[in-house]
């Protein structure tokens, strides 16, 4: 083995640490059976001594404030410094975040717009719209029954709105009450 002791015991000229077994030490030889050896720093012996400083006074030291607040400072400084510097890379990673969902968005938009284009595009097929009064019985309206109104005339739309119930057609009279029986029904409750 190769430690300090064995190396200072060949040092010396003792002839090694294992030289010495445990039956030529004279301690062991005295000993009787029933006694264990003993153990390490067994003859060490610490003795406990109570110190009271309550009656000693701390000498105050006018550089400590000095000291403290520099300290502050400097980590304040620094802290500034380091916030300062991360934050335009913080702000380009969040700003690339919102711009990938607003492409994300736009997309999703676009594709809507193209889908109800093309649903549109369908439901105002001409075709379309002519089966469609074909199947529910509509047809052109007489020459004389059509009003023309004057779109400069600001008084136009109240002369067509003010026409006597008479000369009106028959469905536009129903909606008419229809709309004037809703709009009492509310004021009723």
């Amino acid at each position: 083995m190769a430690t300090l002791a064995t190396f200072y015991d060949r040092l010396m000229g003792r002839g090694g640490a294992q030289a010495v077994t445990q039956s030529e030490r004279p301690e062991a030889r005295k000993a009787p059976g029933y006694r264990l050896r003993p153990f390490p720093n067994d003859d060490v012996h610490l003795h406990i001594k109570r110190i009271d400083n309550s009656r000693v006074i701390r000498a105050e030291d006018p550089h400590t404030p000095k000291v403290c607040w520099k300290m502050i400072g400097g980590v304040a400084t620094a802290a500034v410094l380091l916030i300062g510097m991360l934050l335009p890379s913080g702000y380009r990673l969040m700003a690339g975040y919102q711009l990938e969902e607003l492409r994300k968005e736009h997309d999703l938009l676009s594709r809507q717009i193209s889908e109800l284009e093309t649903s549109e595009a369908k439901l105002l097929n001409p075709e379309r719209l002519a089966e469609l009064a074909r199947l529910q019985d509509f047809a052109d309206p007489d020459p004389s029954r059509i009003i023309h109104l004057d779109t400069k005339a600001p008084s136009a739309a109240v002369q067509a709105m003010a026409r006597p119930a008479e000369k009106m057609p028959a469905a536009a009279a129903v909606a008419e009450k229809t709309a004037a029986s809703e709009a009492a029904a509310p004021s009723e409750q």
